[in-house]
């Protein structure tokens, strides 16, 4: 069984726990992740990093930062960084 046509989309961000951003997906899901991960967002006031957009479903563009995101950077994360 494939699963190609079920494509996970980001919904909206939220940054309302502090030092976490939280990525609302389509599906209703929740990946909550540190920021402690992306650096250059940790930076940025929370006003700030409420500017953003959601391009192709995946991908986010924050308007005060050069860096471009991706759904996949997001997920498992913690995981990830535990292991290292």
């Amino acid at each position: 069984m494939t699963l190609k046509n079920n494509r996970i989309s980001i919904e909206k961000l939220n940054f309302d726990v502090a030092g976490k951003i939280s990525l609302k997906l389509e599906d209703g899901r929740v990946i909550i992740v540190p920021l402690k991960y992306f650096p250059d967002l940790q930076k940025l006031p929370v006003e700030k990093r409420k500017k953003y957009t959601i391009v192709d479903d995946r991908t986010i563009l924050f308007a005060h930062s050069d860096s471009v995101y991706h759904l996949e950077d997001f997920m498992g994360l913690e995981s990830k960084w535990s292991e290292r």
